[in-house]
C-alpha cells in the first residue's frame, strides 16, 4: 500500500467520483480505478459500491476511510516537525 493510493483512495471517498477524484489529482481516470483496484485486492475486500458514474463506501470502505484518513494526518504531522 502507498501513499498515493491512499490519498486517491480518500478523495474518491470524500467525492464519490472517479472523473471528479483524478481532476482534483491531476491523473487520469483509469489511474484512478487501477489504484483502487490494486486497493480492493490488497485488503481483499470491495471498498466502493459502484452506480454508473458515481461510488459509494461500502462497510470495509468506511473502516479504511477512517484509518486513512488517520494515516495521511501523522504524514502531514510528520511534514510539520520537518520544517
Amino acid at each position: 500500500m502507498t501513499d498515493k493510493r491512499l490519498l486517491v483512495f480518500t478523495t474518491l471517498a470524500e467525492c464519490l467520483s472517479f472523473s471528479e477524484t483524478a481532476h482534483r489529482l491531476g491523473i487520469s481516470q483509469p489511474a484512478v480505478t487501477k489504484h483502487i483496484n490494486i486497493l480492493e485486492e490488497e485488503i481483499g475486500a470491495a471498498l466502493f459500491v459502484r452506480y454508473g458514474r458515481t461510488v459509494a463506501l461500502t462497510a470495509k470502505g468506511r473502516e479504511l476511510q477512517r484509518i486513512a484518513i488517520n494515516i495521511l494526518d501523522g504524514y502531514a504531522e510528520i511534514e510539520i516537525i520537518k520544517e
